[in-house]
């Protein structure tokens, strides 16, 4: 399955590597598929106006509901019961030819391999007991320019979540050229597990005043893609772990020191590593006890690793060193 490891790097790099939308500019989505960025709305073609994405100092880039979410038509909707919660999952009919499985099925895989991770080990009573409903929305990279933040749309943002359960999957982002592959439906998968993580991640600091933090979020949600990909049907044992391996040496390189979080593949996997670390040694019940004492006294990450675990920043790094030597 090296394709689908190719295939989700290329997202990953797509983080990170594409700029996001400057002051004063508008980005609108040609002919071709492809996105341009001119000065002014005046330059762009009137054809492409309507859905033009344009940005000033100090505009607010507000993101609708998924139920809310324009989507071309024909649109499809499905409304069904996980043990994560009931979801709600909206789609434009096109999306269908991105992947093999239709984004309902997608969805409904995803959270039954996310609940058998969490009900596997000592997850938080409040993670196993979710208890929320989800919306989910499918779009595509021209409604996506014209209805979300341009940080997303442009810097090719394949899922992103907002709390506290609506995930956004932009399906051109996830399946290049959109193939309707089993590759595609394995990266999708990931995508799916880790918003899923970004959520659970949410629940377990629910209501506490934890400083924001990019690092630990997408390193949570990293881990629990890797940790929860174990338990899907479809995803090769060890496949995202390895993946994630990779990107983590490449990440760490020669260096002894915590490297700055700098958006790229390689810093979401060796953020992800830190966690991987800590239930290497301590099992979940150990990242649970972190997570418990941030929520308690509103931490930051590494305050409570080095209160609750003893390990201070060295630590820290030799733990990912010897789990990357495993």
């Amino acid at each position: 399955m090296r394709a689908a490891r190719c295939s989700l790097l290329a997202v990953l790099q797509l983080l990170a590597a594409q700029s996001a939308l400057a002051e004063g500019s508008c980005l609108y989505v040609d002919g071709t598929s492809f996105i341009r960025q001119v000065a002014r709305i005046e330059d762009v073609p009137r054809e492409y106006r309507d859905k033009a994405k344009c940005s000033g100092r100090g505009n607010a880039e507000p993101i609708a509901q998924p139920k809310e979410v324009e989507l071309s038509e024909p649109v499809r909707s499905s409304s069904f019961t996980t043990d994560l919660g009931r979801m709600e999952v909206r789609w434009q009919r096109k999306t269908e030819e991105c992947f093999g499985k239709s984004p309902s099925r997608a969805v409904s895989d995803a959270a039954r391999a996310a609940n058998r991770a969490v009900k596997s080990a000592r997850f938080s009573p409040r993670a196993k007991r979710p208890g929320q409903d989800w919306q989910i929305v499918f779009t595509d990279k021209e409604s996506a320019l014209a209805q979300f933040p341009s940080s997303i749309a442009v810097e090719g943002h394949p899922g992103f979540m907002v709390p506290p359960s609506q995930i956004y999957i932009i399906s051109d982002f996830v399946s290049e050229g959109c193939s309707g592959s089993p590759v595609a439906d394995v990266t999708l998968e990931q995508v799916l597990l880790h918003e899923i993580g970004h959520a659970i991640e949410h629940i377990l600091l629910d209501g506490s005043k934890v400083p924001p933090d990019r690092a630990r979020s997408e390193g949570f949600a990293s881990w629990f893609e890797q940790y929860s990909a174990e338990y899907a049907v479809d995803i090769p044992d060890g496949q995202v772990v390895a993946y994630y391996n990779g990107l983590a040496r490449e990440g760490i390189g020669s260096s002894e020191e915590p490297q700055p979080f700098d958006g790229s593949a390689q810093a979401y996997a060796v953020s992800a590593l830190r966690f991987r670390a800590i239930v290497d040694r301590q099992g979940v019940s150990g990242l649970m006890r972190v997570y418990d004492l941030m929520a308690e006294k509103e931490l930051p990450f590494d305050a409570a690793v080095r209160e609750v675990l003893r390990w201070n920043d060295g630590a820290m790094q030799r733990e990912m060193v010897r789990v990357l030597r495993k």
